[in-house]
């Protein structure tokens, strides 16, 4: 709370109306005008972000696995190819009548490795004139609004130190949300995990774990506390040391112990959803992460007040928890 101080002064003389403008005026200067200066970014010398152009710029000073975090917008088409690497992309123009796995044996690779470098979820109908995009030299990964190159290297579990040479990523170097990179050397990865728990198809959020649903979202009795209550999620059931999984791309805002969920992990999306799994062994992600959909983020458990090993799952808009299955596939 912010102290104020009581000055006292005797005013000999009136102060003139014109002379208190120009002083405000020149303060409002002395702040504005370094403000607008700071926040100009110049590709050409590498040193400042300019957040609404959605860049980052690995500054000369600064190493490349610094947390350098790439801003929520996105710049221009939306998925470039990085110019360092165009020469070890393959492309592929979609006929018409032509399936994903045709694509992929036009451009040499398994199924797989064109789902994941193109993020797709393989029921999609391919549309002529589509282009495709693989390399045999490892997976292409799109940089997502919010990530850093240290959490695309924990999500391939490749050093940051090696995507930023097979990518030509040198200090001064300049990158967005939306750029296309190599991971060198990868050839599987949580996407295939994605297709799984999409079920083939697009969705809002994908399933966090593969299991019966035991316990649906809305009013019952509790399993353990004989009360009624009203159910904010849905409870899967699946033995302790499950891998749990991302449902959406986000940011992990919150990992701790609260009460009735034990530990609990709270995922924020960005876009005002937010989803919860509770009764967790433990954490894989850190709090203050970008994890990308599909990604493991914990370890399914029995702690807090529960009935047996499961998951509990949350969707939830704003402080408002919604039934899972409206958007799950």
């Amino acid at each position: 709370m912010t102290n104020r101080s009581e000055y006292r002064y005797q005013a000999k003389k009136p102060i003139r109306g014109d002379r208190v403008l120009i002083a405000v005026l020149v303060v409002v200067a002395l702040i504005v005008i370094p403000v607008l200066l700071v926040r100009q970014c110049t590709r050409d010398d590498g040193e400042t972000t300019d957040a609404d152009n959605g860049l980052i710029v690995i500054s000369d000073d600064t190493p490349i696995s610094d947390e350098t975090v790439i801003d929520v917008s996105t710049q221009g088409d939306g998925e470039a190819t990085l110019p360092t690497i165009e020469d070890r992309i393959l492309r592929h123009t979609v006929a018409d009548g032509e399936s994903i796995a045709d694509a992929a044996e036009a451009l040499g690779v398994s199924v797989a490795v064109l789902l994941a470098s193109n993020r797709l979820y393989g029921s999609e109908q391919l549309q002529p004139g589509e282009v495709l995009y693989a390399s045999h030299d490892g997976l292409l990964h799109t940089i997502q609004p919010g990530q850093t190159l240290t959490d695309i290297s924990l999500a391939y579990a490749v050093p940051v130190e090696t995507l930023a040479e097979a990518n030509g990523l040198v200090s001064g170097a300049t990158i967005y949300a939306g750029d296309r990179i190599l991971i060198p050397g990868v050839t599987t990865s949580y996407w295939a995990d994605v297709v799984t728990l999409s079920r083939g198809q697009a969705a809002r959020f994908v399933w966090p774990v593969e299991g019966e649903v035991v316990s649906t979202f809305g009013p019952r009795v509790h399993p353990v506390l004989g009360n009624r209550e009203n159910h904010d999620g849905i409870d899967i059931d699946v033995p302790e040391g499950t891998t749990v999984r991302a449902a959406a791309g986000g940011t992990v805002s919150f990992y701790g112990e609260q009460p009735g969920y034990g530990n609990l992990m709270i995922i924020d999306h960005g876009d005002g959803f937010y989803t919860l799994y509770g009764h967790l062994e433990d954490a894989i992600a850190s709090t203050g992460r970008y994890v990308d959909t599909g990604q493991p983020v914990a370890l399914s458990g029995n702690t807090g007040i529960s009935s047996g090993p499961h998951l509990h799952f949350e969707v939830r808009n704003g402080e408002f928890p919604i039934d899972p299955l409206r958007y799950l596939p």
